[in-house]
């Protein structure tokens, strides 16, 4: 550790005794690395921008079912271990769920279907969640066809056919909040899972106790077995969405998704990152070939002082890595300028390129770790500059030196 420091110490008194040459070479590093620094925090910017503005629509993240079928049971036990799902709940069918909804004037009335939700809803995220029989959330649609708001009560009217007749059950669901209308343009209502299937359970004739609805003769309570005619899915990240399709797809389900939103972008993240492995790896090859022949010319004029650090005891790989302890230190003092010009730029950059192409919030984001991350792969790449010099040096004999005039 002592030899090492002393080494460390003497390659810095070298670089500063000829501190015109090595501020030239920092500097020159650090105008290299300025615009790979820029473009890596545009493409950030802009790719995050983008993927962000996709994760926070809950919409993206749903796979639908396009038509009614029949889903046993144990294929939702099987989803709900995806790790790819984040919300997962069965639908009844169209037409078991479709309701008919009084608003309190007893005058305006609507026919919306049942959405059933439970706490986790993508939809409802800030919002109360339906719990029980009683509490509904309803679309910004229908509230506005029934005039209602927050805290109002409604009337939910569910008719069945019963032989030749018609038979009218009627229960009230108190409206806890109302979704914005851009989260979803339809008219529908949310409520507790266990309503949907009261409703659904009643439809088909049987007893649903616990809201007094009765059974039609000949039903009992509940049906031996159940199946369901639809679900409501969503995806943990917008990266599953495609996969989670595709594998839906071969299982024999018609899917829609906005997938194609999804792969668009991520095709715009893998293009932008190819650009900029090939721009950033020419320009840390360019500038550690520029360094490292500067090395090289520095040892050889150096020929004599290195030889007189072998006869004072220094072996032959202590020497031979100077030169890569120098370019490391020049490419550290050249990267951390760039880093820190760019990071310091960067508020202005974004306030120049504010809502450009439609985008909000940050379009440069370059972040302190990976300006970090840049920092490591320069000096990375100044310790195998010092590579070729060094193992000039190790080749050289120590009269060899002596005699270098």
């Amino acid at each position: 550790m002592r030899r090492l420091l002393t080494l460390f110490g003497l390659a810095l008194r070298d670089l500063l005794h000829g501190w015109p040459s090595t501020l030239c070479l920092v500097v020159a590093v650090a105008v290299a690395l300025v615009p790979v620094l820029l473009l890596g925090g545009l493409s950030q910017g802009v790719v995050e921008n983008t993927l962000s503005r996709l994760r926070s629509d809950p919409r993206i993240l749903e796979l639908k079912l396009a038509n009614d079928r029949e889903i046993p049971q144990d294929w939702f036990d099987r989803m709900a271990g995806d790790s790819r799902v984040s919300f997962l709940l069965p639908r009844a069918r169209y037409l078991a769920a479709t309701v008919r909804l009084r608003g309190p004037d007893s005058r305006g009335i609507a026919e919306p279907r049942l959405i059933p939700t439970a706490a986790g809803d993508p939809l409802l995220t800030g919002l109360p969640v339906p719990q029980g029989l009683g509490e509904t959330v309803l679309t910004g649609r229908i509230a506005l066809e029934l005039n209602v708001s927050a805290g109002a009560e409604l009337e939910v009217i569910i008719q069945r056919q019963v032989g030749e007749g018609r038979e009218a059950a009627r229960h009230r669901l108190k409206v806890l909040a109302v979704l914005p209308r851009d989260l979803l343009q339809s008219d529908d209502i949310f409520v507790d899972r266990d309503f949907e299937t009261a409703v659904e359970r009643w439809r088909e004739g049987f007893a649903v106790p616990e809201l007094g609805w009765e059974a039609v003769p000949g039903k009992g309570l509940d049906a031996p077995a159940r199946s369901f005619a639809s679900f409501r899915l969503y995806a943990g990240d917008i990266r599953d969405v495609p996969g989670l399709r595709d594998d839906l797809m071969t299982e024999g389900f018609d899917i829609t998704t906005r997938a194609e939103e999804i792969e668009a972008a991520l095709a715009l993240e893998a293009g932008i990152g190819w650009v900029f492995s090939v721009i950033g790896s020419f320009t840390v090859l360019g500038f550690a070939l520029t360094l490292g022949l500067h090395l090289a010319a520095a040892a050889m004029e150096k020929a004599r002082e290195i030889s007189l650090l072998r006869l004072m005891g220094f072996g032959t790989g202590s020497v031979a890595a100077l030169p890569s302890l120098q370019g490391a230190m020049i490419a550290l003092a050249g990267a951390g300028l760039a880093a820190g010009g760019v990071l310091a730029a960067q508020p202005f950059v974004n306030q120049a390129l504010e809502g450009i192409g439609g985008l909000q919030g940050e379009i440069m984001a370059l972040t302190p770790g990976f300006a970090g991350l840049a920092v490591l792969i320069a000096c990375a790449a100044g310790l195998i500059s010092g590579c070729v010099a060094g193992w000039r040096i190790a080749r050289m004999q120590i009269a060899e030196g002596l005699r270098h005039d």
